[in-house]
């Protein structure tokens, strides 16, 4: 019987491509760049990288803020000092809290029958904001952000901090809802503890490790929990 749930945030209760495209589009106008989809295309595929490189430990915090829109623009063209983009992006998706699809339901099916964590790679400003301006809040009994641990899911370290601060409950009671093949899933299985896969885009899993449960929809959670 499971007695905690520990949730990813980004792409599982929140839409941060729509945070973040939103947030794109605003930073080009006033800085009266031309948008267009190759921009966002372009960011998806350079902040899907850089950000494996953080769970990697290749990278800090701090060298992603300075590389992640150095590194779009340069693919872009764009001759600009992508860490003043990086700040307004990051400003800017911390005013977005466009929830995906299930997630209100399936956190008032849960809430009662559960204690829920955030736990997140993501910065703690924007998380913080971002779970105030959408009303999440409310629904968990702690914010876990790597920002504040020092290192990054899917390392065992960042698990470790976790269990600490809930009380060091038992792994067969604990299971984690998260969207991120290599920072949740894998992150899970390698701390022996059960997880689901919230797997919208039908990606394919590695055979040679499983997660306990995949979905494709939050509603589908309300069947395993």
């Amino acid at each position: 019987m499971k007695k905690i749930i520990l949730i990813d945030l980004d792409n599982t209760l929140i839409d941060f491509n729509e945070c973040a495209r939103h947030s794109i589009i605003n930073a080009f106008s006033e800085l009266g760049f031309t948008y267009t989809d190759k921009v966002f295309e372009t960011f998806i595929t350079e902040n899907v990288k850089i950000w494996k490189r953080l769970e990697k430990g290749e990278i800090t915090k701090p060298q992603l803020r300075a590389d992640r829109w150095n590194n779009i623009l340069s693919k872009l063209g764009i001759d600009f000092d992508g860490t003043v983009l990086e700040e307004m992006f990051e400003n800017g998706v911390a005013k977005g809290a466009y929830a995906v699809d299930g997630a209100y339901e399936l956190l008032d099916y849960l809430k009662d029958k559960y204690k829920l964590y955030i736990v997140s790679n993501g910065f703690r400003f924007v998380q913080e904001s971002r779970l105030k301006i959408g009303n999440f809040e409310k629904y968990f009994c702690d914010v876990f952000v790597s920002e504040d641990i020092g290192i990054p899911k899917p390392a065992k370290e960042f698990f470790d901090y976790c269990f600490e601060k809930m009380g060091n409950p038992h792994k067969n009671d604990t299971i984690l809802i998260g969207d991120s093949l290599t920072a949740d899933i894998i992150g899970g299985i390698n701390y022996g503890i059960d997880t689901v896969w919230f797997n919208k885009n039908g990606d394919v899993f590695p055979k040679d490790s499983k997660p306990t449960y995949i979905v494709d929809k939050l509603k589908d959670i309300e069947k395993i929990l």
